[in-house]
C-alpha cells in the first residue's frame, strides 16, 4: 500500500505532513510506521487501567505532539480533547474518551502496517 492508498483508510494529512519532513518521503514513512509500536500508547493505557491522571495527561500530550507531526488529524483532535478533559479535572469524560480512541488507534496502526 501506497501513502495515497493510506490516506482513502485513514484521516491523515499526508502533504502537511510531507512538509514537515522537507518533502523526504522516506524519512516521513519511517516515523509513520514506527507509531505502530509506538511504547507511549501503552504507557497510555497503563495510566488509564491505573486511574494515573497525571500520566494519562502526559502520554495522551506526547501523542498529541506524534500524531500531530505525522497528520494523524483524528487521532490528534482526540488526544487534545483527552489533554484539555484531565486538565480541567473532568476526568471521567477524559476516561470516555480513552476509551473511544483505542479502535481509532488500532485501525490506523492496522492501516500504516499495510503500508509498503
Amino acid at each position: 500500500m501506497t501513502l495515497n492508498d493510506l490516506q482513502g483508510l485513514i484521516d491523515i494529512d499526508v502533504a502537511g505532513s510531507l512538509a514537515r519532513f522537507s518533502n523526504f518521503e522516506p524519512m516521513y514513512l519511517k516515523y509513520l510506521k514506527r507509531f505502530v509500536t509506538e511504547p507511549t500508547y501503552d504507557a497510555l493505557k497503563d495510566a488509564i487501567a491505573a486511574q494515573d491522571f497525571k500520566g494519562i495527561e502526559s502520554s495522551a500530550h506526547t501523542l498529541k505532539g506524534i500524531v500531530g507531526n505525522l497528520g494523524l488529524t483524528a487521532l490528534y483532535h482526540g488526544f487534545d480533547e483527552i489533554v484539555q478533559d484531565v486538565r480541567a479535572g473532568r476526568n471521567d469524560a477524559a476516561l470516555q474518551k480513552c476509551a473511544e480512541i483505542d479502535p481509532k488507534v488500532i485501525a490506523v496502526r492496522q492501516a500504516i502496517s499495510q503500508l509498503d
